[in-house]
Parts: C-alpha cells; structure tokens; sequence
C-alpha cells in the first residue's frame, strides 16, 4: 500500500471557523478561501442520486444514496480529493448524470491541493463568481502606478507579459506578498 494511502486518516475532524472539516485538505481550502475573502457553504447541501427502497432479498430497507459536497462557491460544486477511492469514482458518475439532469449550470470540480489547483479553478470564473482582477504597476519616481481589470490572472500575465508563477500570484491576492514581478495583484468584487 502506497504512503500516500497509509497516512490518510478518512476519520479526521478538524476544527476550523466553528465548523468541522474531515481533512486537511479541506481545511487548506477553507483558509485559502477566506485568504480571498470568497464567500462558501461547506457541507450544507445533500443531494439524493438515488432514492432508497426495499429490497426483497434483503430485510433492511436500502438506504437513499446522497451525495454531500465539500464546498459549494456561487455555481460552483468543489470536491476536495487528495485519493480517489473506487468507491468516489463510481459516486462522481452517479454525481455528473444528476447535475446533468437537474442543474445542467452548475459547474463540477474536483481539487487535489489547495493552492494551485484551487487558483486555477477561480482563475477560470472569477467574473462569473462576480469579481475581476486588479492588476497596479509599482510606483516609481518617474512614473506613477496604474492599474487595470483583468477577468483572470492568466489574462493579465499574458497580456502585460509578466513572468511569474500561480503560487506567487496568490500570495500577492491573499495578502502575503504586495508586489509580484513590479505587479500588485488584488480580487475585487464587481459591483453592477
């Protein structure tokens, strides 16, 4: 058996905010989402994938098979796996057929670390979550900041041509670092 198998304790609970969460990577996802400032339910929604019935060769009545998210972010269903299990990967089945059949917008993912991953996954909906990505330059003696809104990260290192990776790019959203490559990185909320 693998380490990474071994070492996972699938009946953890750890106290975070006044909740309880079963991992650490949950955990990881929780603080990195209150880092941003990205309001989320956790835990809050069951979902039937199958009703539960009797069963003539069993005395036990079968049980309704539900499905609980870890995270629900705006139209965002976020799973948080560090080891899929065959089990999970017959459920993730069973989940996709329901949100096609019942929530064909809502959008399903499933994160294996909670920085890069997680920031990768925002990066992709920022706007649709409703925030955009300020981007100011450093001021210097000659020239003063400027800054301008992105939809995404991606966007903004592409279009102004910065060298730099994802991780120190979060650093910089969540407060850690103030400038990344002479770059300010901030989230903010689109107000219509």
């Amino acid at each position: 058996m693998s380490e990474r198998i071994q070492n996972v304790d699938h009946h953890e609970e750890i106290a975070y905010n006044g909740r309880k969460l079963r991992s650490r990577l949950e955990l990881e996802t929780a603080k990195t989402l209150d880092s941003l400032g990205i309001p989320y339910q956790y835990e809050e929604r069951k979902i039937v994938l199958q009703e539960g019935f009797r069963c003539p060769y069993q005395k036990e009545k079968i049980r309704d098979l539900t499905y609980t998210p870890d995270f629900i972010i705006g139209p965002i269903m976020l799973e948080c796996k560090g080891f899929e299990t065959p089990e999970w990967k017959i459920k993730k089945k069973l989940v996709f057929k329901w949100l096609m059949e019942n929530e064909p917008d809502t959008i399903f993912y499933q994160i294996h670390d909670a920085r890069k991953s997680l920031l990768e996954l925002l990066d992709r909906h920022w706007s649709y979550l409703g925030y955009c990505i300020k981007v100011t330059t450093k001021p210097t003696k000659k020239k003063p900041s400027e800054s301008k809104l992105f939809d995404s990260v991606a966007q903004a290192i592409d279009e102004l041509n910065i060298h730099c990776h994802l991780g120190a790019v979060m650093s910089c959203l969540t407060g850690k670092r103030v400038y990344v490559s002479g770059y300010k990185f901030e989230l903010v909320k689109i107000t219509l």
